[in-house]
């Protein structure tokens, strides 16, 4: 196992399918919830350790910012209808960038981060990886089933992957990405970035 860095607390983020990621939840049409945590132990951090480093992060819907009311476990954004929601954030530890990156829904079908998953065609089950505008090839994507199972596919050569979704309730795919990438993020120089992505949506 592959492991990223570690985020206040002693948190070890990884690479692989139990990493840390950031998901989001449509808990009704008024209000979409974002989670950071292992979603397949349905371990969820709380304002005592890392969710507090993304109390600032703002989520979009119909290209409208939405920011966060914080709560203990979670953060809760008032959304409208049943368009996409999409939440981005990035955070620095050490010499590293922490991008991140969740969607609820699969209606938009153009890339809106630099690794994001789109769905082919409005609420399709073929999804494609798109890294910096580029189909991603040959990789790994985890899908998390409503009993929170998992199953890792990999996509083919045009980045695209189709899914299976034999039960009624929210999926979650996941993908994530190292690059070798430096820069400044607030004025603090990294050498490294690490990216993950998610995609929800119920079935």
């Amino acid at each position: 196992m592959k492991k990223l860095l570690g985020l206040g607390l002693g948190l070890c983020f990884s690479l692989s399918a139990q990493a840390h990621m950031l998901w989001l939840e449509r808990a009704t049409e008024t209000q979409t919830q974002a989670f950071f945590g292992e979603y397949n132990e349905q371990l969820k951090d709380t304002q005592d350790s890392a969710l507090k480093s993304f109390n600032r992060a703002k989520a979009t819907q119909n290209n409208k910012q939405l920011a966060a009311t914080v709560q203990h476990d979670h953060l809760a954004y008032a959304t409208q209808g049943t368009g996409d929601v999409q939440l981005s954030h990035e955070l620095l530890y050490g010499d590293a960038l922490l991008t991140y990156h969740a969607k609820a829904g699969r209606q938009q079908l153009k890339a809106a981060a630099e690794l994001d998953i789109v769905p082919v065609q409005a609420n399709s089950n073929t999804f494609q990886v798109v890294y910096q505008g580029k189909p991603a090839a040959n990789t790994e994507v985890t899908v998390f089933s409503p009993q929170y199972w998992q199953k890792t596919y990999s996509t083919d050569a045009q980045g695209q992957v189709t899914i299976a979704t034999p039960w009624q309730g929210q999926y979650v795919v996941e993908v994530a990405k190292e690059a070798d990438k430096t820069g400044k993020l607030e004025g603090q120089a990294y050498k490294k970035q690490y990216l993950v992505t998610s995609l929800s949506f119920v079935h």
